[in-house]
């Protein structure tokens, strides 16, 4: 029965919530009924070399709150299956941008208020990453990671139960064969996105540009979709790494990876004698709400982002360990 106990030393998190979540997980998950004998608080700090102390802070906790019940002489028994924490969430994104807002709604909206959800942000800095990873360890029944491009990264979500880790969004290549996840696939989405866009592209364009930005997860991904696809069509192409110096010229269509080239050019092509969308064309990654009006409409290439928060949801409830690929699609405006 101590096994149902799981304590993670390296965390951060205090060892009395470890327990406390440990024996709700174990009650959520079915291993625990109501009418269950808990081990003894002697037995739980023998098996974890927790303080006595430590071990009946928790139990009182749960006492209070009604999930167990004492019975003297004979110990603690499960008393409840409400734990009212069954869906505690640990939400851990990269920055924050309108597209992760389109996530957050779709988490919120699938969970229906029925958990909590804390969101935190590493800002592609390893070093704030494994800190809240380190303070988030045993204190959540999921955690939802967006990972980032560091040799830390294994290291780091070993703190964490690694039944209870979700990858989204990104990543898929590294983390999604390990772990549960909802990622978009770079390279498939931009190649079918564009061999479907393919006749108009042929009519209107006689040129594409790739432009990179700052550099993001799945990079080479896009790249690789993007250079195959001018491959299989013969299709004139250039892969660069910014607009800031970029002049653009007749017949071309740039793909953009980050929105502050999207503002580069822009402004470049309003104060130019090239029309947007007839002369020159721009397909912009993820879609906003401020790129349906921008310079009367700018084409993007999205996920369903709003549906991967969704999905995500929806295999943590089922605890499904599948690998999802969330639907990318072309949204067309003027700009294309």
């Amino acid at each position: 029965m101590q096994t149902i106990i799981s304590l993670n030393h390296s965390s951060g998190a205090p060892k009395y919530q470890q327990i406390i979540q440990s024996i709700i997980s174990a009650i959520d998950d079915r291993q625990l009924q109501i009418g269950d004998k808990l081990p003894s608080v002697n037995e739980v700090s023998l098996s974890t070399g927790i303080a006595k102390k430590t071990v009946v802070q928790a139990f009182e906790h749960l006492k209070q709150t009604g999930i167990i019940s004492a019975v003297k002489y004979k110990g603690y028994f499960v008393a409840s299956a409400h734990t009212n924490s069954r869906h505690n969430i640990f939400v851990l994104f990269n920055s924050l941008t309108a597209y992760k807002e389109n996530i957050y709604e779709g988490i919120k909206q699938a969970l229906d208020g029925h958990g909590v959800v804390n969101i935190y942000f590493h800002h592609n800095n390893m070093e704030v990453f494994d800190t809240l990873v380190s303070q988030s360890a045993g204190r959540y029944t999921a955690y939802i990671i967006m990972p980032l491009q560091d040799k830390g990264m294994q290291a780091s979500l070993k703190k964490l139960p690694q039944d209870k880790i979700y990858i989204l969004d990104v990543g898929y290549n590294d983390w999604g064969a390990r772990y549960p996840s909802v990622c978009q696939y770079f390279e498939e989405d931009i190649y079918r996105v564009l061999r479907q866009a393919e006749a108009k592209i042929r009519r209107k364009y006689r040129k594409l540009v790739l432009v990179q930005g700052p550099a993001f997860y799945n990079l080479k991904q896009v790249e690789k979709g993007f250079r195959r696809f001018c491959k299989d069509t013969g299709l004139a192409s250039e892969v660069i790494a910014h607009a800031r110096n970029k002049r653009p010229a007749k017949g071309e269509l740039y793909v953009l990876a980050h929105d502050q080239d999207l503002v580069y050019l822009v402004k470049k092509i309003a104060a130019g004698s090239l029309k947007l969308g007839k002369d020159i064309g721009i397909l912009s990654y993820n879609d906003t709400p401020m790129k349906e009006i921008a310079a009367n409409g700018i084409a993007t290439i999205s996920s369903d982002f709003t549906k991967m928060g969704a999905d995500m949801i929806k295999l943590i409830l089922q605890k499904k360990k599948a690998h999802l690929k969330n639907p990318c699609r072309l949204v067309d405006r003027p700009s294309f």
